[in-house]
């Protein structure tokens, strides 16, 4: 199957899509109609299609019917500013689980991040049920209890868990992990990026996210531990969130510290 197609009576001839390509495999033929050069090292991104505003090309990596339609009216930016400012680390959630379909949901948005080079890598494992996070919870907890020498601060952590509380994953009912390919550099970048996009998507909802870094440590340093959730062997565990319903409402944004710049 050819990679471009090209409704010849649609195209203006315009280059759009030729200036839209990131790679750069698109070119014009004799005629001034776009077709593929290097097909290869196209990255199925979906650029071509997408930017071409009369509908005139089809990519076989990307098919039509996959295609969302854009939205009518733009969020203004300062809903987006606000939802990011407002935006808080939970560490306190109520017993209450997340229904699959939100879970699903806020999964759906993350896969639209960027990632480099359009690799797509990024796959996830979430605890649908509040007793599996808890069972894993213990699994951290126990890790760190055979490294306390190693980092003493591990030690009010197991204290606090030996007591009944959780300081690890904070009662959390869910966690997500986002998983890379192990031989893919990028993965932690791409990881972090979804992560947000999570992260953001989940306040949109109400719903409560902090990074869980303990777990990430965790999992990254203990093989045992990332195959009990099934972590593949050719994926690395690059980024972890705690997710639920908070227990309170924040009433104001904390202010930050003004950012360094240098402008040029």
């Amino acid at each position: 199957m050819e990679l471009l197609t090209v409704d010849k009576e649609m195209c203006r001839r315009d280059g759009i899509c030729m200036a839209a390509c990131p790679i750069g495999c698109i070119t014009a033929d004799a005629e001034g109609y776009p077709v593929p050069v290097n097909e290869a090292t196209c990255i199925g991104c979906g650029h071509c299609v997408a930017i071409c505003p009369h509908g005139a090309l089809e990519n076989s990596r990307v098919p039509m019917a996959d295609f969302l339609p854009a939205p009518r009216e733009r969020a203004d930016f300062p809903a987006v500013a606000g939802l990011m400012k407002f935006r808080r680390s939970v560490r306190t959630y109520k017993d209450q689980a997340v229904p699959r379909e939100t879970l699903a949901e806020l999964l759906d948005v993350a896969r639209f991040a960027p990632t480099a080079v359009n690799t797509q890598q990024i796959s996830y494992i979430v605890t649908q049920a509040p007793g599996k996070t808890r069972g894993l919870v213990g699994g951290v907890a126990e890790w760190m209890r055979a490294n306390i020498q190693v980092r003493p601060y591990f030690a009010r952590f197991v204290t606090e868990w030996d007591s009944g509380r959780d300081r690890i994953l904070r009662g959390a009912p869910h966690v997500v992990v986002a998983l890379g390919d192990a031989n893919n550099d990028w993965g932690d970048t791409d990881s972090a990026i979804a992560l947000t996009y999570l992260e953001l998507a989940a306040a949109a909802h109400g719903l409560g996210v902090c990074w869980a870094g303990l777990l990430h440590r965790a999992l990254t340093n203990s093989p045992e531990l990332a195959a009990s959730i099934g972590v593949p062997a050719n994926k690395k565990v690059c980024g972890a969130l705690m997710l639920g319903v908070p227990k309170f409402k924040y009433s104001l944004v904390p202010p930050r510290n003004p950012a360094p710049v240098s402008w040029l």
